[in-house]
């Protein structure tokens, strides 16, 4: 857009996207696979196997990582349930589908993450992050299914 904008005009711009997203994100608690730790007081353990010699495993701890961003939350009514609408392959989505738009360090955050809490549900990623923005990457977009109680 060289020529078209100034330099002041696209970082004024951009401040206003930034008003926008500071004003109706809200947070999200992002899950990643938990950390495994193994547990081993003997100087026998054999990690690869995860077996001392005398045939016991050790004890295996699991650390849950996640992180707190802020996130404009889209909810996908029923009307917007199928993609590829241009002559696609076409997607149903389940009901209670969501889209969430985060910044650049939720999106490194959520991009090798596989669950994502918002108000009080939990979801699955269904997409990779999609870039938004008028003159940058200065967004990303996901695509989120409801999780059954069980999963």
């Amino acid at each position: 857009m060289a020529g078209f904008l100034s330099d002041s005009q696209i970082t004024k711009i951009s401040g206003v996207f930034e008003k926008l997203h500071t004003t109706f994100a809200r947070d999200i608690t992002v899950y990643k696979n938990p950390k495994k730790t193994v547990v081993s007081t003997s100087t026998r353990y054999n990690p690869i196997y995860g077996r001392r010699d005398t045939g016991s495993t050790s004890s295996i701890t699991y650390e849950t990582v996640s992180g707190v961003f802020p996130a404009r939350i889209y909810y996908v009514s029923s009307d917007e349930e199928y993609l590829g609408g241009d002559g696609q392959a076409k997607i149903i989505l389940p009901a209670g589908s969501a889209k969430i738009t985060v910044k650049k360090n939720g999106y490194e955050f959520i991009k090798e993450s596989r669950r994502v809490e918002l108000d009080g549900q939990k979801f699955s990623i269904k997409s990779d992050g999609t870039p938004q923005g008028f003159t940058g990457n200065q967004f990303y977009t996901f695509l989120l299914t409801p999780l059954d109680e069980g999963e």
